[in-house]
């Protein structure tokens, strides 16, 4: 007899998890259960078995909201029916249907996560029975992954080391032999040649250049970096402002406290 398994999975089944057919379906009929158990719940919770007791009350009171309500209407059928002068209604009779809703889902509700239950039993263990088979696959393809990601990781890097050698040539070409390695290599902030970029003839683009840090220092030979498309307006040469003449009237009568014998 085979060993019953309770699976308390730590973690849902990932969604890639490769199912077979037999395991989706069982599933399916979990799932499908434990919706059944939810939505009966929800739509007849006013059946549900409670302590409704109030203020005042010390000792518990075993009813559900459809019951009480049940028996307030019946309060008023009786008002009624003393006022009329009619024979008080059968309470048993009157509140018989929501007595039986009650129990209905007093013996539903465990019925339904009994069934819920037994359905994640048989889903999980089925599950169970899977894993060595599915870990056995998802083994031998990350093996197969890996061989390719070690193949890719090794061109990666022999394309880098190839664009460090040209892109160290360019710079010592521009710079007349006064840099031999782009100027990026080793900054803190990275290489950034994800930003080398050519114009149509061939030229360093400027926003490139200036991206990977050619300043004009070091920039010898022309024609290899494109120049600035938006140059700044050029700078008038500075000169002193000439401060105008000024000239002070003074009023008629007015004497200079300065002059003194006709001497300033």
């Amino acid at each position: 007899m085979p060993q019953r398994f309770d699976a308390n999975f730590e973690t849902a089944p990932p969604a890639d998890l490769p199912l077979s057919p037999k395991v989706k379906n069982l599933r399916k009929a979990y799932q499908d259960a434990e919706g059944a158990h939810e939505k009966y719940v929800q739509e007849n919770s006013r059946y549900r078995t409670r302590d409704v007791r109030v203020i005042g009350e010390s000792a518990p009171r075993y009813s559900c909201t459809a019951l009480e309500e049940a028996k307030r209407e019946l309060k008023e059928v009786e008002i009624a029916a003393v006022g009329a002068g009619k024979p008080l209604p059968d309470k048993d009779e009157f509140l018989a249907p929501v007595r039986a809703k009650m129990d209905e889902y007093d013996r539903t509700v465990p019925a339904l996560k009994a069934l819920a239950a037994k359905a994640k039993q048989e889903y999980s263990a089925a599950l169970f029975g899977e894993l060595k088979a599915m870990g056995l696959k998802e083994a031998e393809k990350a093996a197969k992954a890996r061989d390719e990601w070690e193949k890719a990781y090794k061109a990666m890097a022999a394309a880098k080391a190839t664009l460090d050698l040209h892109t160290g040539l360019f710079t010592w070409c521009v710079s007349a032999g006064y840099m031999d390695v782009h100027p990026r290599t080793g900054h803190s902030q990275g290489e950034n040649l994800e930003a080398w970029e050519l114009t149509e003839d061939g030229r360093l683009k400027f926003e490139a250049a200036k991206a990977l840090d050619f300043y004009d220092y070091m920039v010898k030979v022309e024609g290899l970096i494109e120049p600035d498309p938006n140059p700044p307006a050029p700078v008038e040469e500075w000169a002193m402002p000439r401060t105008p003449a000024q000239h002070y009237s003074k009023p008629v009568g007015h004497e200079d406290a300065s002059y003194v014998g006709g001497i300033y």
